[in-house]
């Protein structure tokens, strides 16, 4: 067959890969191409993907259940933990998390790295109805903005952040971070998007792109890869294939740091045995009815740690700048 990458234009030796949807078990036909020349793998035919993005899709959870915001007190300690996770000299901030370490865990570890500000202008795009947001306002953080193209109207969060029903091509304005949580691979137009986060992103801004890369899980599994997941993955690149799609949009790649977890084996291993990821024995759901044992998830947690460091990973973090 000869249908042409969208990434590169290669019309040679594009290899054909049908699977089945297996996230929600609806195992529904998929056909996927994967380019020999720029190695991307990319859905064919593309369906209306509202479907498939259904009320318990994992980014529509409801926002009445963030730890931080449960009390008060909890809300004063992460204030104070904000501060020092941003990179303050915060002596309260660094004393609550050493007796409650697990604040720590509601501030994304791709953040830490970042010098915000209470001050900096946010926009998580893909945000579904805006946990994340909702909890870095407790943070600190006070300039938040979100916008989801799979939302059915504008919503706005208990603090009074609006999360918008738009795509990235309509947002208008100037930001300090742009971020997208495991979305770019979401994205029918790559390259167009890689435009729209140069043209939103203030002169020294941040655009932050944490999202699935074909590397050994994805030739170890082939089409039982958990992170494939037709259709609502579109595009998967490679490390190298990203970066030059990204500095064609006037965006240079300082840095990548890999962060895949133990899911690339297990999620794969259940897909292995027709399992998706909403059955009662996925490990998805906790220990109770998971296939694994204890040991094996352990081992699978130590692989992934090496694979990520050696860039190897089934996910990274790649961190953007303008040219």
């Amino acid at each position: 067959m000869h249908d042409s990458c969208q990434i590169c234009g290669n019309t040679e030796d594009n290899r054909i890969i049908n699977t089945r949807e297996m996230m929600f078990g609806t195992r529904e036909p998929f056909a996927y191409l994967e380019c020999p020349a720029c190695g991307t793998i990319q859905l064919l035919h593309v369906p209306d993907l509202a479907a498939y993005y259904p009320p318990d899709y994992l980014s529509m959870g409801g926002l009445d259940d963030i730890d931080i915001a449960a009390t008060r007190s909890r809300r004063v300690a992460a204030w104070f933990a904000g501060r020092y996770l941003r990179g303050e000299h915060c002596l309260i901030g660094k004393a609550v998390l050493a007796v409650k370490p697990w604040v720590a865990d509601h501030y994304p570890p791709s953040l830490r790295k970042l010098r915000l500000e209470p001050s900096s202008r946010v926009l998580d795009v893909g945000c579904g109805t805006g946990r994340l947001l909702e909890s870095l306002h407790y943070f600190g953080f006070r300039r938040l903005s979100g916008i989801d193209a799979f939302i059915c109207h504008d919503i706005e969060t208990p603090s009074g952040i609006t999360i918008r029903a738009q795509e990235l091509k309509d947002v208008e304005g100037e930001f300090d971070l742009v971020m997208l949580h495991h979305v770019f691979e979401h994205l029918a137009d790559p390259k167009g998007a890689l435009r729209d986060i140069s043209r939103l992103l203030a002169p020294k801004g941040t655009a932050l792109i944490r999202m699935p890369v074909a590397a050994f899980a994805w030739e170890d599994y082939g089409t039982h890869w958990v992170q494939l997941d037709p259709p609502r993955h579109l595009f998967i690149f490679r490390e190298r294939t990203f970066a030059g799609l990204a500095a064609s949009a006037g965006l240079n790649v300082t840095d990548v740091e890999y962060d895949s977890t133990a899911m690339q084996f297990w999620g794969s291993e259940q897909y292995r045995r027709d399992i998706p990821l909403n059955d009662p024995r996925s490990h998805d759901h906790g220990r109770e009815g998971t296939v694994f044992p204890a040991g094996q998830i352990r081992e699978w947690e130590a692989a992934a740690w090496r694979l990520n460091e050696e860039r190897r990973g089934d996910q990274a973090c790649f961190y953007l700048r303008k040219a």
